[in-house]
């Protein structure tokens, strides 16, 4: 039985095992050969642990803190492929958990500078697989600003399909110090939420100070959503407003 009264109890199998096995093996693969080839090529990684995952401002980690990793190959002529892995703490039965990502795309500077993008991702959840989705993506960015749109057909396993959009923003204070902003719009068909709350619109926001030293980078950022009962099906449980820590170290 699911712990609350709007989680969904989720089945073990709904989708055919081989492709589930390939997307979430291909991404551990990827990860791994992009943490390998990082010596011949653009490749950037980092290893982080976070207080509480909050995945577009609503917590995937049951408000508990989360390990994760992450690495991105840039190719010289502006294509990119990397994947992002996270442990995750979902609804029962699933429990402690691990979610993989895998994304790539292409993007072009323009001679005004602007950079675009457009790209694409697929994400997947060890142990609850009727909630892995797909995006696409279109993306805008300055030095110290960026904007992206995402699609979703089926977001989080949902028959219907969803919208996010935002904006993210940094501010070089000090010579090791920076502010760092971010507001985000998810709009969907589908209502999100526990305890008979819910709502199909979702706003987040995150503002908080990146100091960067030379083994690693310290954030704290205070994360808000518009609707503190906003929660993913996969999760079960309410995301109040809070102060996030980050520790990540960059290779």
């Amino acid at each position: 039985m699911c712990a609350h009264a709007n989680a969904r109890c989720h089945a073990s199998v709904s989708r055919p095992r081989s492709a589930r096995n390939f997307v979430f093996r291909g991404s551990v693969i990827l990860l791994l050969s992009l943490i390998a080839n990082a010596a011949v090529a653009q490749v950037s990684g980092t290893l982080a642990a976070v207080s509480d995952y909050r995945y577009r401002g609503i917590t995937l980690s049951d408000r508990k803190p989360a390990a994760q990793i992450s690495a991105t190959y840039d190719d010289p002529i502006g294509w990119y492929a990397g994947a992002f892995g996270s442990t995750v703490r979902l609804a029962p039965p699933a429990g402690a958990n691990f979610q993989a990502m895998v994304f790539g795309g292409y993007a072009l500077r323009l001679p005004s500078g602007v950079s675009v993008e457009a790209g694409g991702n697929y994400s997947v959840f060890t142990n609850a697989h009727g909630d892995d989705y797909g995006e696409l993506f279109i993306g805008a960015a300055t030095e110290n600003f960026s904007a992206r749109v995402y699609y979703s057909p089926r977001y989080f396993g949902q028959s219907s399909n969803a919208v996010y959009g935002e904006v993210n923003a940094s501010l070089p204070l000090f010579d090791r110090l920076q502010l760092v902003a971010h507001v985000g719009v998810l709009k969907s068909a589908s209502p999100y939420g526990y305890r008979q709350q819910s709502t199909r619109n979702v706003v987040d926001g995150r503002v908080g100070l990146v100091a960067d030293f030379e083994l690693f980078h310290l954030e704290i950022a205070w994360v808000g959503i518009s609707s503190r009962y906003a929660a993913y099906p996969i999760t079960g449980t309410s995301s109040p407003n809070t102060a996030v820590v980050s520790l990540s170290h960059s290779f």
